[in-house]
């Protein structure tokens, strides 16, 4: 399975403890601010989970899950955000995301969406 992550959230703290979390455990972080920045990325490295925030200076994430998906479309979605509406979670879901997570959120909740087995139904916290 590709470990290879990549945070997008325009939040420098989320971004670094993220990083920090993953790459403890030997797993390739690669992180982005913007929509632009995160898009790029996908021309060079092959990721296996994408953590997502909603709001980007410059896109709407849930928007951006559809992109993502058809650039890579084996890629796990997890969604993050502190606006956790049910139209939010609903809308995730409905464009492709593997997970949902409000923050703040808890490191071993972050862990096991990393550790889940693939081939499984999809993950809901």
């Amino acid at each position: 399975m590709n470990k290879n992550i990549l945070i997008i959230d325009d939040d420098n703290l989320t971004c670094w403890g993220l990083e920090k979390i993953f790459s403890s455990r030997g797993l390739s972080v690669t992180t982005a601010c913007s929509r632009k920045d995160a898009i790029g990325e996908f021309d060079s490295i092959p990721f296996g989970y994408v953590f997502l925030d909603v709001h980007l200076p410059d896109a709407d994430g849930l928007e951006l899950i559809k992109e993502i998906k058809r650039i890579s479309p084996e890629t796990k979605i997890i969604v993050m955000t502190g606006d956790d509406s049910e139209a939010n979670k609903l809308r995730a879901f409905e464009e492709g995301a593997f997970s949902f997570v409000r923050k703040p959120f808890e490191i071993p909740e972050i862990i096991l969406l990393v550790n889940y087995p693939p081939g499984n139904e999809t993950v809901s916290t």
